[in-house]
Formats: C-alpha cells, structure tokens, sequence
C-alpha cells in the first residue's frame, strides 16, 4: 500500500484557502461563518494528515460536511444577514446584474442543502458527476436527479 506524501499544512493553505471559504460562503451564505468553517476544516486536515492521500480533496469534503453541520444546528438567517451575504457575493457586477444575482442568489440559499451542494460543486467546482456523489454521500444518478430538482425549482422561481 502506497504510504500518503508528508502533508505540508502551509502550503495547503496558501493554495486552498481562499477556495474553502468561497465554498463555505456558497454554502452557508456568511462570511464569518465560512470563515470559521474553513479554519476548522484545516485543523482537522491537518489532525488526520499522516492518513490523508489527496489533503485538496479531502478539504472540499470536511468544508461541505461542516457546511451540512452548521445547517442543521441553525436556523434559517434573518433577512439582514442574507442580504449582506448576496451583498458580498455581487461586489464586482453592475446594477441589473447585481439584483439579477441577488434574485438568483436568494432562490438557491432556499433550495435543500443537497441540492445546494451538488449545484455549486457542479457550476462552482466544476467536479465530475462521480466526486460530486462522493462529496455529497450519495450515488452519481442522485447527483443527477438532485441537480435536476433544484434547476427546475430555480426556473419555475424565476419564470
């Protein structure tokens, strides 16, 4: 059995962590949340480190759980705090962009977490149909079931 590479925690850092907190904030709309999520996927990257054969991959995965975590242990976010998450995500585009994104923002912070996930691993990461189900837990076919679901809701929503 091949033995992992020695982890360099640093290095993965400087490469991933901007990545994992623009994840976390797809996934759970705050900054300081994704902020703390990422923090606490790099100490738990770094605790299994010595068992780790893919350190990038295993990151994505430990911010998405933390993501499914802190979903479940809070309740939805108050207006304000969604408006200043959709605030943060459209900085750099126009006036109709910005409440086209808004708009389209605010539809997918109200689709499932799963959905959610399979939608920004799929258009965000750009991962195959196979890391996706791997990431969210499930098979490839729910991936493309669960995408489905969530595109169409998002349509219907937007008509």
């Amino acid at each position: 059995m091949e033995q992992p590479a020695k982890l360099d925690i640093e290095q993965l850092y400087r490469t991933d962590f901007e990545r994992v907190v623009r994840l976390a904030h797809l996934l759970v709309g705050s900054n300081d949340a994704a902020e703390d999520i990422a923090q606490e996927a790099f100490i738990r990257v770094r605790s299994v480190s010595t068992e780790i054969n893919d350190p990038s991959a295993y990151l994505t995965t430990t911010v998405v759980r933390l993501c499914r975590n802190w979903h479940r242990s809070r309740r939805r976010r108050s207006g304000r705090e969604q408006r200043r998450a959709v605030e943060a995500a459209t900085t750099d585009i126009s006036g109709d962009e910005v409440a086209h994104h808004e708009e389209l923002l605010g539809l997918v912070d109200r689709l499932p977490f799963r959905q959610r996930t399979v939608l920004v691993a799929r258009y965000w990461l750009d991962l195959p149909e196979s890391e996706i189900a791997a990431l969210v837990g499930c098979r490839p076919g729910t991936v493309k079931s669960l995408a489905s679901r969530a595109l169409s809701t998002l349509r219907k929503e937007l008509q």
